[in-house]
């Protein structure tokens, strides 16, 4: 037994337990090379004896880990789950996503290498054992072709991060753009712009993807301004030219928030000028190159981070369908484009508008 008032050490456990400091450090660790129960029997024993990990020596342990030249650690696999192998890669969203990950798996010395979970023939028990016989126990979930689904696979052997609110079950933790705020950055930005009556339009299926939190902050923003400048928004079950410019029609907007390209198409078809009369920003910018005016959710930042969660996940060796899911929101950025333009003689309004927003 250690002294009174020392420190409880590696080695203290080690031999309470009977066995080797590294194998002590494994059992806390608890990594799968150990069989379960000396996982626990150690864990237990540490638990008894106060063992506490030293911070100092932990934060040592990362420095010197931090100076090593770079090697290389293991495969990730960038799960895929559209009808088709390359599927997801048609959505330029989705393809920034995979170079920011791919980008930041390698200069942390991964490699990531997409699999595809709908091969021909492919089941959840043949794709859980051809990843690990290539010894791939980090899983990067990417986008799934639509909300709600569900994807089999045997967590226990895996540590996995979802990017994005499409999969359904299981609840793993996800990386995605803060879409809530995003929508929110680009309503203040509009208002400090001069426009004062906003629509929303969006096809139901998008905002199903962001989990609702496009509409929900637009809902709240509604409720902030005056009740003049509100407008109801339109969600479509899918494009419908004929709905739109009804709605546009009875609402007259000055400015439109949205996803889809075709509101600029419609528009053009009534006769309205862009940005000349209404304003349109795109709460997910199709292209990032100045045309357009709107959000860039920084989709290689998203990529990234996820990247970086899922290896500090393979460092604590934390498997499995996680207890209590965490989320970590990448900001977007507001880009000015050429789709809105300063509206003048409403300066004043929008101005306290956006501080009401901002707030």
């Amino acid at each position: 037994m250690p002294e009174t008032n020392s420190r409880v050490t590696l080695r203290d456990v080690a031999a309470a337990a009977g066995c080797h400091f590294s194998t002590v450090s494994l059992a806390l660790h608890d990594h799968p090379r150990l069989p379960l129960a000396t996982r626990r029997r150690v864990q237990e024993i540490a638990r008894s004896l106060g063992y506490v990990a030293d911070p100092m020596l932990v934060s040592l342990a990362h420095y010197r880990s931090a100076k090593r030249p770079l090697r290389f650690q293991s495969t990730l696999a960038w799960i895929t789950n559209f009808p088709t192998r390359q599927g997801w890669s048609s959505a330029e969203l989705f393809h920034q996503y995979f170079i920011g990950a791919v980008n930041r798996a390698q200069a942390l010395g991964y490699k990531l290498d997409p699999f595809w979970v709908r091969e021909p023939g492919m089941t959840p028990a043949r794709a859980s054992q051809i990843l690990r016989a290539r010894n791939i126990t980090g899983l990067l979930i990417a986008p799934q072709p639509a909300a709600g689904t569900t994807l089999e696979l045997e967590w226990d052997l895996f540590s996995a991060t979802s990017i994005g609110y499409t999969l359904s079950r299981p609840s793993l933790h996800v990386v995605g753009n803060h879409q809530y705020r995003s929508m929110k950055l680009a309503l203040q930005r509009l208002i400090e712009l001069g426009y004062q009556r906003i629509g929303f339009v969006m096809l139901d299926a998008s905002d199903v993807r962001a989990d609702h939190n496009w509409l929900a902050a637009y809902l709240v923003m509604q409720q902030q301004m005056p009740p003049d400048q509100r407008l109801p928004h339109l969600l479509l079950p899918h494009w419908d030219e004929a709905a739109f410019s009804a709605w546009f029609q009875k609402h007259r907007p000055t400015a439109i928030v949205t996803k889809s390209q075709e509101v600029l198409g419609a528009l053009k078809l009534l006769g309205v000028r862009v940005p000349a009369e209404v304003g349109v920003a795109f709460i997910t910018l199709p292209h990032v190159g100045g045309q357009f005016s709107g959000i860039d959710e920084n989709p290689g930042e998203v990529g990234a981070a996820a990247v970086n969660y899922l290896a500090g996940m393979l460092h604590r060796n934390e498997r499995g369908i996680p207890t209590s899911p965490q989320r970590l929101l990448i900001e977007g950025s507001w880009i000015e484009g050429r789709t809105v333009r300063s509206v003048q003689g409403n300066r004043k309004p929008s101005r306290v508008a956006a501080k009401r927003i901002a707030s």
